[in-house]
């Protein structure tokens, strides 16, 4: 096999990790579905409403392995700390708040109605209402920190041993995306990791990105369980925090350019801690 070939799969190591997870996970529970259910449609409807807390589970043990993996490579990678002024971190927040909040309203403005009753079917695993505080512990605080070691930690900066930075950045937003499986993720997952990556790029700590990604993630659960505005035909209404995206998103803008001229300070010497 070509080195280059073999060096860029070695990248992909991580993701294959969690594949790998997954499925002996979601294997030993189908086993134990078969043997306390009568049958096969049973068992799998079992599975299926367990998928959130089996998701958790999967993603907690594998931040420890993914963290012990990066903190192996760390020696090796190009990335070493930037400086990382302290207001730094509430202006990470709100990137990724007026990210998720900014994408979410244009997918939903421009995407298919069938796509977007597609997606709506497979949110209600990870927005389980009988299930809040588990949706709120494993989509904001703990798949966060594992996706981002995965695929910032690991996957993007074994990338850029490799290729440039814009290269390494497109990447790893497409594997991204394609991680989120259906079109509608995909879209959302691969806009989201082109600007992680970025943050990862410009901070050079892993702790950026898992902070625009916590952000982003919070306000999804805020305002699928918090802020919810009945409408007059009984529904909720679809722009019940516009005026609030309007402030998060420009901030948001903001960010961005002073993200670019922290990448462009001359980095500190140690490595990151």
């Amino acid at each position: 096999m070509n080195q280059k070939v073999y060096d860029f799969l070695k990248c992909l190591i991580p993701f294959a990790v969690y594949v790998g997870g997954l499925l002996v996970v979601f294997t030993v529970y189908s086993i134990y579905a078969s043997a306390v259910t009568s049958d096969f449609e049973s068992a799998e409807k079992l599975v299926n409403s367990h998928l959130l807390e089996l998701t958790t589970v999967i993603d907690a043990v594998l931040i420890p392995v993914f963290y012990l993996m990066w903190w192996s490579d760390r020696s090796k990678l190009p990335l070493k700390r930037a400086n990382m002024p302290a207001f730094s971190w509430s202006l990470l927040a709100l990137i990724g708040a007026s990210g998720c909040v900014g994408l979410n309203y244009f997918l939903n403005m421009f995407m298919p109605q069938a796509i977007l009753e597609s997606y709506s079917e497979t949110s209600e695993v990870l927005w389980n209402k009988d299930l809040q505080w588990l949706s709120f512990l494993s989509v904001v605080i703990v798949a966060p920190i594992c996706e981002e070691l995965m695929f910032r930690g690991l996957i993007y900066t074994r990338m850029r041993v490799l290729l440039k930075a814009p290269y390494a950045i497109l990447i790893s937003g497409l594997v991204f995306g394609f991680f989120h499986g259906n079109a509608l993720q995909f879209l959302y997952g691969f806009a989201l990791g082109l600007l992680l990556a970025y943050v990862m790029e410009a901070y050079r700590s892993i702790w950026a990105p898992i902070m625009v990604h916590l952000a982003a993630n919070l306000i999804s659960w805020l305002l699928t369980f918090i802020v919810i505005i009945p409408s007059d035909d009984g529904g909720t209404l679809d722009y019940s925090v516009l005026a609030g995206t309007l402030l998060i998103t420009a901030t948001g803008l903001f960010g961005i350019v002073y993200i670019r001229k922290i990448k462009k300070r001359k980095p500190k010497s140690e490595e990151e801690t």
